[in-house]
């Protein structure tokens, strides 16, 4: 029997975040304010799990370190949504072989745009750092940074349209992306029948020109 954690990236289908939000041309912006400095941190830094789940834009906070187990990989597009499914697969047995704990959500970095050669990492939080290393997978620790938060809630496929909603405020609020985004899956669709309430949470580090 596949695991929750498999199935539930089996969902995902063909990833809706793959492009950048930071390789665009756009210029329309939203009908949003500019950040609320009440809603930038200076320095201070959240817990994640902390942050708010309210949809759309959370704000600019300074995300602390975050231990993971990760495995990288990379595949034409037609072929990513395979190789993501396989990878948590893989991440999920040497995470139970290791004895290492599950502290959050699934998630994915993504470092490249090119749909010939799409390059990914998928991680799985953990708690402690297990006394084994893994075999195939990487123990990784995710770098504090400034991200820019917004909370998507819908299908998977259709992501794009929250990625287009952050180049826009990226660009009327003059922030410049400056290193891969993460994107983080909140929501067992195997749990929560209904595609409207299924929870991406997407944090691309920006810094303000």
């Amino acid at each position: 029997m596949k695991s929750t954690l498999f199935k539930l990236i089996l969902f995902v289908g063909v990833i809706g975040g793959l492009v950048s939000c930071g390789n665009s041309n756009e210029s329309q912006l939203l009908e949003k304010p500019a950040l609320d400095s009440a809603k930038t941190t200076k320095g201070f830094i959240v817990d994640l799990s902390k942050v708010s789940n309210e949809p759309g834009f959370v704000g600019v906070l300074n995300i602390g370190e975050m231990l993971t187990i990760c495995k990288m990989d990379s595949a034409p597009m037609k072929d990513v949504s395979f190789k993501v499914a396989k990878a948590f697969s893989v991440l999920e047995e040497e995470m139970n072989a290791i004895g290492a704990t599950l502290n959050g959500s699934p998630g994915m970095i993504t470092y490249t745009n090119d749909t010939s050669n799409f390059v990914f990492e998928c991680v799985l939080p953990i708690k402690d750092l297990p006394n084994k290393q893994p075999k195939v997978c990487k123990i990784v620790v995710l770098e504090t940074s400034e991200m820019l938060i917004f909370n998507y809630y819908g299908p998977y496929q259709n992501l794009f349209s929250a990625y287009k909603k952050i180049r826009e405020y990226s660009t009327a609020n003059h922030l410049k992306q400056i290193g891969p985004m993460r994107e983080f899956y909140l929501t067992d669709p195997t749990v929560e029948a209904d595609p409207a309430k299924w929870q991406t949470r997407i944090l691309v580090p920006v810094v303000k020109l």
